[in-house]
């Protein structure tokens, strides 16, 4: 699915809860303290705006101005390669609409990712150029690669995006500074192998919304923000390793490790198993947390941490207008008695219990917090996270 239909849909949520995205607006003066921001706004008519910001979050990509402001180092390095990156119309695609595709030929890799019924994003590696940005090809130097790389017969045409590109891997080494935070492409950027950069800023957005609207609403402590940082920055090491793992592999030059790649992945893709692994992986519904500050008790099965599946019949975790924990069990005097105590934190649709005896408490973003065989250490768990510390 095209990147702009996600944002559609995002947009649209956000206009049916009374937001309205404000865009062109450009922050010309950041000011960060130990309480939040001074900012100054610059409108698209040119009118200026001072705003004190008691919670400031950086989402403004790679080249981030709050990450500069906050003298915060961007380790890692460039690839010295350069790639292009093309959305276009093909016909004579000989792959089924639903399939991404992969060739490998001796001088380089290909990519072709189905977006829409006869629409296709293509992604290559070319020799390195000089200067510092790479030059962006055209629709006739695209084709010509496809017909050299890729499937015989296939006809470009009608782009919607050409872009060149040089492969850098960055990350924050945290994601935090008193009360301004970063995410997404400002804390992390990687190689698009695995297409997994946009999940990995969502995610980071909805592991801090959730919490920041807890803290902001008063009904947890300051230090529940101090886990966002080690949780997602965890993810984002894994990303980053995947990603550079997937660009070695498949910009291997030797002739023999070529072949042994080629057979290694013709089998390995050919694995219902592997396959619906590497799906997982791309789609991060294999995230968890198994080292978070927030893991509470554990007593069998899921552990802390661990991601659990919407149970079908029910609100999903976080659906709500507001974040609220989701408990799972049998809905005794016991469970009663914990909604009644935590009203603005519970949810009290109360699901099926995900193993006999056992009440879990799942976060409002879908990882199971704690689990426990009776009320008292599900309350004290929650006791912690809103009392100060």
């Amino acid at each position: 699915m095209p990147q702009s239909e996600t944002e559609r849909l995002l947009e649209e949520r956000l206009i049916r809860q009374g937001i309205s995205v404000e865009r062109e607006v450009e922050a010309t003066r950041i000011v960060p303290d130990s309480t939040g921001a001074d900012v100054v706004l610059v409108r698209p008519d040119g009118r200026k705006e001072d705003v004190r910001a008691e919670w400031l979050i950086g989402c403004d990509g790679a080249h981030s101005t709050v990450r500069h402001v906050l003298a915060i180092p961007f380790a890692g390095e460039t690839l010295r390669s350069d790639w292009f990156l093309a959305d276009v119309h093909m016909s004579g695609y000989p792959r089924p609409d639903t399939d991404a595709s992969i060739y490998w030929h001796e001088e380089g890799v290909l990519l072709i990712f189905p977006i829409q019924a006869g629409r296709y994003r293509i992604i290559s590696d070319l020799p390195a150029t000089a200067g510092s940005t790479p030059p962006t090809p055209t629709l006739d130097q695209v084709q010509q690669l496809v017909n050299k790389r890729g499937p015989a017969g296939t006809k470009l045409n009608d782009p919607v995006w050409l872009s060149g590109f040089r492969i850098n891997g960055r990350k924050v080494a945290s994601y935090r500074q008193d009360h301004t935070f970063l995410a997404g492409d400002a804390a992390h950027i990687h190689s698009p192998a695995g297409g997994q950069g946009m999940n990995t800023g969502m995610q980071d957005a909805i592991n801090l919304g959730w919490k920041l609207a807890l803290v902001i609403r008063g009904d947890a402590d300051k230090a529940l923000l101090d886990s966002y940082s080690p949780e997602r920055s965890a993810v984002g090491d894994a990303v980053l390793k995947a990603a550079e793992r997937l660009t070695a592999v498949a910009t291997i030059c030797n002739p023999v490790a070529q072949r042994l790649r080629n057979l290694a992945g013709h089998l390995a893709l050919g694995l219902t198993h592997f396959t619906r692994g590497v799906a997982e992986t791309m789609s991060e519904v294999d995230v968890h947390y198994p080292n978070s500050p927030l893991n509470g008790p554990h007593h069998g099965g899921l552990v802390p941490g661990a991601r659990v599946a919407p149970v079908e019949g029910y609100p999903s975790a976080g659906s709500g207008p507001r974040p609220l924990f989701v408990l799972f069990g049998a809905r005794d005097p016991g469970v009663e008695q914990l909604l009644k105590m935590y009203p603005d934190l519970i949810d009290g649709n109360v699901r099926p219990a995900l193993q006999d005896d056992v009440i879990s408490l799942v976060r409002p973003d879908g990882y199971l917090a704690c689990s426990a065989s009776d009320i008292e250490a599900v309350s004290a768990y929650l006791d912690r996270l809103t009392s100060p510390s």
